[in-house]
């Protein structure tokens, strides 16, 4: 399955849409709406990063210009955490998770972050199964 890889700092409308209603089956938000509102403020946090060293995106995975799937990256310096990976039920069990992921990864390691973490178990699996974190014994 051919998917391309986003980044945003900011969200249009359609953007949006397609962030709630993936959101909407995210266990970690009360519905899609809070998804986006907190995500939001996170970015415009990002927006001031001048005075804040803070620093927020949003990845998605698209196929046929559709969100499939998204995840949050947030950090100061040369540190970002992943969180909030969500990937449409449709599409669950194809790799979509860790295509974004190695994806994301290599982004923001070409932009001069050394350090990543994870925002939750499946996140922390999958940057272990790329060596970007090691898992003590």
């Amino acid at each position: 399955m051919p998917i391309t890889i986003h980044a945003y700092e900011t969200l249009d409308d359609n953007l949006k849409d397609q962030l709630e209603n993936l959101y909407d089956i995210s266990p970690e938000f009360a519905d899609g709406m809070d998804a986006v509102e907190r995500l939001e403020k996170a970015l415009a946090l990002s927006a001031q990063s001048y005075t804040t060293d803070f620093h927020a995106k949003l990845y998605t995975a698209e196929f046929n210009d559709k969100v499939i799937a998204a995840i949050w990256v947030t950090g100061r310096g040369a540190e970002r955490m992943l969180q909030y990976i969500v990937v449409h039920f449709a599409n669950r069990g194809r790799g979509v998770a860790e295509q974004l992921i190695r994806a994301v990864t290599e982004h923001e390691q070409a932009l001069g972050v050394t350090s990543f973490q994870p925002g939750c178990g499946a996140i922390h699996r999958t940057l272990a199964h790329l060596g970007l974190i090691h898992t003590p014994l």
